[in-house]
């Protein structure tokens, strides 16, 4: 259906899709607004809510890494090394190992490998084809709800397609264990569907922040809320090392679900639509939120531009970004539990805390980059387009560097590789006010919806990666 004239001159003079530079203030003079609160303010507890919500979506993504780990039963397991002063070929049968002596050397990392064979615990002998078709099904169901959640967001309220679709989550990651011991296409299923539910917390937080964030602190507000992903991250790989370790691999998933099921109860009473339907917040907040933001309730709903959206550069260009950062993202999130365990040789109690520290950094760059983002717009030190430009920059060209370097490490490098994994993984956080919230930027009423179509082209690499 082509944009009319009319849909076409409303979008350019209240919410472009190109980005363009601000016009300069006029000399209207603005209200003082420095009674407004931040810190006890309904916009930053419906930003601390949605942290927890996105931490509670990256541990219940990340949890299949990490308890594969040790469902998995090392059998049949065939490996010869060389280093120091032997060499061994060693054969590991179930009930059996036997070991071939001669006069040549081993490794240190072979030695460390050899001390690791014969790990018999595990429940399942699924093959490495299927672990990876495993991992990659959360990213198939993913893809589902990426336009479709941010569309419904911008009609029907973000709070209830968040509640709709996290809810199911967290009952389909308690039954988990359940459809893994039943069959393991059953558990493939879950894991599809899990990716479903979840792929409307994005879009959905983009259409939240576009109502209750002004520009001046878009970037702190929602790299707030994004950056509980990486939090969630980082709390999952000790805490899924300790649970394997010492409960079982199916506590991962009775654990997680159950604070999921937790936090959607939270969120649906403590968040609201918009700040006109908030019944906690103060009247000087509203009016605050109100005059930095188009939105209004009410306000009757343009149609979708596409033939605008797509034409767009600036739109391509958030989108290149965010499906480049993303697949660095996605192929770390998944590799490095067994990076740590194959390579470095960590141990299973080893590897969840050295694999939180990543994640943990990024955690710190996101909040960082955000504040200072925000510090550059307010004090007219940068103009917005370039502080966006900026920070996709350094989120994008840092992490690479720090790959590179990666490739040269092995175990007896081990802090030196978590090192460079902490600069790949965290440097990508600095990304999270530049690309990340540049849908809001570009055009407010529809950033849902441009999230979800960026975010189903950044989705692609999950599954490739």
């Amino acid at each position: 259906m082509s944009l009319s004239i009319e849909n076409k001159e409303m979008l350019a003079a209240e919410q472009p899709v190109q980005i363009e530079e601000p016009p300069e203030e006029t000399e209207k003079e603005e209200p003082d607004w420095s009674n407004v609160p931040f810190w006890t303010s309904q916009r930053f507890l419906t930003a601390i809510v949605a942290f927890w919500g996105f931490a509670v979506l990256y541990t219940q993504r990340v949890n299949l890494s990490i308890a594969m780990v040790c469902m998995i039963k090392h059998d049949y397991i065939n490996t010869t090394g060389t280093g120091l002063n032997t060499s061994y070929t060693t054969t590991v049968v179930p009930n059996l190992t036997t070991q071939v002596f001669t006069s040549k050397t081993i490794s240190y990392c072979d030695s460390l490998d050899l001390k690791s064979k014969g790990d018999n615990t595990g429940e399942f002998t699924w093959p490495k084809d299927f672990q990876g078709l495993l991992l990659g099904s959360f990213f198939w169901g993913y893809l589902v709800l990426q336009v479709p959640g941010g569309m419904l967001s911008e009609k029907y309220g973000p709070q209830r397609v968040v509640f709709y679709t996290m809810l199911p989550v967290s009952i389909l990651g308690l039954v988990s264990p359940i459809s893994a011991r039943a069959d393991k296409w059953l558990f493939l299923v879950v894991r599809v569907l899990i990716g479903v539910g979840e792929g409307a917390l994005y879009p959905s937080a983009q259409a939240l922040f576009a109502r209750w964030s002004p520009k001046s602190e878009r970037s702190r507000l929602v790299g707030v809320s994004l950056s509980g992903g990486q939090f969630g991250n980082a709390l999952m790989f000790p805490i899924g090392g300790l649970l394997c370790s010492y409960v079982g691999w199916d506590s991962i998933f009775y654990v997680m679900g159950g604070v999921g099921f937790v936090w959607c109860i939270f969120w649906y009473v403590l968040v609201y639509d918009s700040p006109q339907l908030s019944k906690r917040i103060s009247p000087l907040e509203r009016e605050y939120i109100q005059y930095h933001v188009s939105f209004r309730d009410g306000k009757k709903q343009q149609d979708i531009p596409w033939k605008a959206i797509f034409t767009s550069l600036p739109f391509w260009a958030i989108m290149l970004g965010h499906t480049c950062g993303n697949y660095g993202l996605y192929m770390l999130l998944t590799q490095i539990p067994t990076y740590m365990k194959e390579v470095l040789k960590f141990d299973l109690k080893s590897n969840g805390a050295f694999s939180m520290l990543p994640y943990l950094t990024m955690w710190m760059f996101i909040g960082i980059a955000g504040t200072l983002s925000d510090v550059l717009i307010v004090r007219k030190i940068l103009p917005y387009v370039w502080v966006r430009k900026l920070m996709s920059g350094l989120g994008m060209f840092g992490p690479a560097l720090c790959m590179i370097g990666l490739t040269f490490m092995d175990c007896t490098q081990q802090y030196a590789a978590v090192a460079l994994l902490c600069g790949c993984v965290g440097l990508s956080g600095i990304a999270f006010a530049g690309y990340m919230v540049n849908h809001g930027d570009i055009a407010p009423q529809f950033a849902g919806t441009l999230f979800g179509i960026t975010n189903t082209a950044a989705t692609v690499p999950g599954i490739i990666a």
